[in-house]
Formats: C-alpha cells, structure tokens, sequence
C-alpha cells in the first residue's frame, strides 16, 4: 500500500502558490517606469518620434525659420538687423503659439493614449493614426485639463519671474553664446538651466511668457545684462521672499497633483472626472510624486542644457568655419546662427517633452493599481 492512499484527498491537488517575482516587487519603483517609459519609444517607434518631431518640435521649428526669414529680410533689405529683432522675436512667439496651442494638445493626448495601452491587441492596432484619433475623441478634457495645468503654472511663474529681476537674476537673455569665451559659455548654461528647471504651462502659455520676458529684458538695460550673481543685491525685501515662496509653492503643488492630467483623461474609471482621478492619485502618493518628477526633471534639465551647449559649439566648429573660410567672409551671418540655434532647441525640447509625456502616463499605470 502506498503512503498517498492513506492521504486525504486535499493533500494530493496540486496548489498553485503565488510567489512576487522581482518584477513584481518592483512594480512601483522609478527605475521600473523608466524602463517602461523606454519600452514604448522601443516597442512604437514610428508614433513617438513623429509626435515628438511634429507636434512638439514642429512649432519651435517653424517659428525659428520665420524669424531667420525676418531677420533676414532686413539685414538684406537695411544692412542691419537691430531694429527688427524685437519685432521678429514677438513674431516667431505669436506662430509658435498658434501652431503649439493646438499641435501640443494633439501629441500629449496620442502619446499618452499609446503609453496607457497594455500589450498590442490584434483588434485594435496601436498606429499614429488611432493615437490622433483617440486625441482628437477627447479634446475637450484635454483641453480644460491643458488650460488648468497652464494657467496655474504661469501664474507661478509670473510670480518667480517677478522675484528673479528684482533680486537682478534675469533669465530672459538666453539667446546668444560666445564660443570660445568660458565665461559667457558658463553665463549662458547657468541661465538656460535656471529657465529649464520649473515646470513649463505648456503652448501657448509658454510662448507669451517667453515673449514678455524678452520684451521686458530688451526695454532695460540692467535687465538684459541676463543672470550675474555679482549684482544680487545683497538686502532682499520680504515682501520679495513672501513672493518667491507663494510661487514656488504653487509650481511645486500644481506640477505634482495635476502631472497626470492627461493619463487620468484616458485611464479614469467610470464615474470619476479625469480632475478626481488625477487629484486622488497624486495626493495618495504625494511623496513619491514629488521625487520621481523632479529626479527626472533634474535629469532632462542636464541633458538639455548639455545639448543646447554642444550644438551651438558643434555649429561653430563644422558649419561656421568651414563656411565663412569657403564664401570668404569674416563673419557668419547672424539670422542663420540664430535660425539653426532655435531650431536644435526645437527638436532637443520635442524629444525630452515626449519622454516626460510617456513618463507621466507609464507613472500613473503604477500608482493607480
């Protein structure tokens, strides 16, 4: 007789005992949404990178052709650029605005409807064309969840920016860099990083802040000198520092509780408004919100700062040179630096803000479980 005759019958079913593999004991780590974030870019090559380059880029790009065209038609047309610059600046801002208020809309919402898809279906492809068409299904909240999240942040950027030129910490004057001259190359980064660092409204928000800010750096003198810590004056009001915190404390909290905004349009259970269910998810993880949001911004801020350096030195090196030693000038033509200049900006800030968009989506997919 066997000894599993004597055995009740419980005993000999096979159990299936659940055992949390290492991919699910991390399931909620920041590491875990990178890596995700990154399998979409691998997985759906074709959407993200046209949604970044188009959509997001695609504004950038055509404003710094149209002010490369104005500033050329003047120095063409006068000899000197000086008195078009303003006029062209606010020209490039104003088709930047136009284009983005409705491209950026369009790429946040496809983007995040491929990010919160699960593994591809055969009955529903995951295509450009299905990622557009579920954007342009939800454009109404996407666009209140667009004009909150903006009108928030530029507020509190408003607030900032107030507190940066009175303590004479000007951010504005981001378009120039000297090769060859360390400190204006060590000027100029430490400008674009302070610029880059808070959150950004997002078009056209952005592009009529940009624009009042280098509107306000041109009409004063002391202002366009930019960032110099040397002139901090060194007895700062608290009606300065009451400011400066309010607006910090507004970017901070607005960036963390509506970052999610345009998953929460896609992923919202039924019953709840996307405002709910991105304020419920949020709040619940507020902490860890706040760290991995800024971990990454801290990391974008680095890599295009690095990138913005490098392409204006990699442009005085390879086009530049070689260019005024073949047409024989002494000079490189200032339209076409500033054109080439904008339109890098363009594309390094397309593809950073599509990795933060895939980001937030892959972010809620985690903390929403």
């Amino acid at each position: 007789m066997d000894i599993r005759d004597a055995l009740p019958p419980i005993y000999l079913r096979p159990r299936t005992v659940a055992i949390a593999g290492p991919s699910a004991r991390r399931e909620r780590g920041f590491f875990q949404v990178l890596q995700s974030t990154a399998g979409v870019f691998a997985q759906h090559p074709l959407p993200v990178v046209a949604c970044a380059f188009v959509c997001f880029a695609g504004a950038g790009v055509v404003g710094s052709l149209v002010y490369g065209a104005m500033i050329g038609e003047a120095v063409i047309r006068t000899g000197s650029h000086t008195l078009t610059t303003m006029r062209a600046y606010n020209t490039q801002m104003l088709v930047q605005a136009l284009i983005g208020a409705f491209t950026f809309l369009l790429g946040r919402g496809a983007l995040t409807w491929i990010a919160m898809q699960e593994e591809p279906r055969s009955d529903q492809p995951i295509t450009l064309r299905a990622a557009l068409s579920a954007a342009l299904r939800a454009w109404r909240p996407l666009a209140l969840s667009t004009v909150l999240y903006g009108v928030l942040i530029t507020i509190g950027l408003l607030g900032l920016s107030a507190m940066l030129r009175e303590l004479r910490l000007d951010v504005s004057n981001t378009r120039s860099i000297r090769i060859g001259d360390f400190g204006n190359i060590l000027n100029w980064t430490a400008i674009r990083a302070i610029g880059l660092l808070p959150p950004d409204p997002g078009s056209p928000f952005s592009d009529w802040l940009a624009s009042v800010r280098y509107n306000l750096s041109r009409s004063m003198v002391g202002s366009y000198l930019g960032f110099d810590l040397a002139t901090v004056p060194r007895a700062v009001s608290p009606r300065t520092v009451a400011l400066g915190v309010a607006s910090i404390a507004l970017l901070v909290a607005t960036d963390a509780l509506l970052c999610m905004r345009t998953a929460a349009v896609f992923g919202a259970p039924a019953g709840r408004t996307w405002l709910h269910e991105a304020l419920r998810v949020s709040r619940a993880h507020f902490a860890r919100v706040l760290l991995w949001r800024w971990s990454l911004r801290l990391a974008f801020v680095a890599l295009a700062v690095a990138a913005l350096v490098l392409a204006p030195a990699l442009q005085q090196v390879l086009v530049v040179g070689p260019a005024r030693q073949m047409l024989g000038v002494g000079y490189w033509p200032y339209h076409i630096a500033q054109s080439a200049n904008g339109v890098g900006i363009a594309l390094v800030n397309g593809a950073l803000l599509a990795a933060g968009v895939i980001f937030e989506a892959r972010m809620y997919r985690a903390l929403a479980r």
